[in-house]
């Protein structure tokens, strides 16, 4: 009796992966009892929002934005954006990373309307913005278009002719900004002429990009 069960329910499975849906299976009769270690998916409310997740012993898996994402337990508790992990002005981790047990899983996983929140064994929670999950997840960043990049020696250097930018258009316009980040992208290094040689000068032309520490 079960075994043609079994052999039908594990042929409508793989049928089923195949064409990349999983969740019927979850809520066919006995499934639970025929596999008892399935792991299961959880869904929003909302239909609209289109999310569900699934928690597996080692990764949480989040499928949202028709993008299939993978994330590491010790990711998402290293990159925590709270006030005690994360410094929002110099966008650097509070957190030691090393402190972080490799083997870290989070208690509780729940989804309040977009946002995730994490609780950690220690109680600390985190919570991710769906969008900003898959902005930073492997996975979306795969999506992005990519910046062109010339990688270069000293003879592709010498023809490409890097342009400089002067220093005053550099600190006084948004066009001289534009151009040196350009080149910068570009080829990974950028020239800013006529600066004076005074410390003040280059406090003043490093500000101008990013903070001073």
């Amino acid at each position: 009796m079960w075994c043609p069960r079994l052999s039908h329910l594990q042929s409508s499975l793989q049928n089923l992966l195949r064409r990349g849906v999983t969740c019927w299976a979850f809520q066919q009769p006995n499934f639970k009892s025929l596999f008892p270690l399935a792991i299961h998916w959880h869904h929003t409310a909302s239909e609209s929002l289109n999310c569900a997740w699934q928690q597996h012993e080692d990764h949480f898996e989040l499928q949202y934005a028709n993008t299939v994402m993978r994330f590491d337990y010790v990711w998402l508790r290293d990159h925590c954006r709270s006030a005690s992990c994360y410094n929002s002005k110099t966008h650097q981790r509070s957190l030691d990373t090393a402190s972080v047990d490799l083997c870290i899983k989070p208690k509780t996983i729940r989804l309040d309307e977009t946002t995730l929140f994490f609780t950690w064994p220690d109680g600390h929670v985190t919570k991710y913005d769906l969008d900003w999950l898959v902005r930073n997840s492997y996975e979306g960043q795969k999506q992005k278009v990519i910046q062109p990049r010339i990688l270069w020696n000293a003879e592709i250097y010498q023809r490409a002719q890097v342009p400089s930018v002067d220093f005053q258009s550099f600190l006084e316009t948004n066009e001289g900004l534009k151009n040196f980040l350009q080149n910068f992208l570009l080829y990974g290094i950028a020239f800013v002429e006529n600066v004076p040689p005074t410390q003040e000068h280059t406090e003043k032309l490093a500000e101008r990009i990013s903070l001073i520490r």
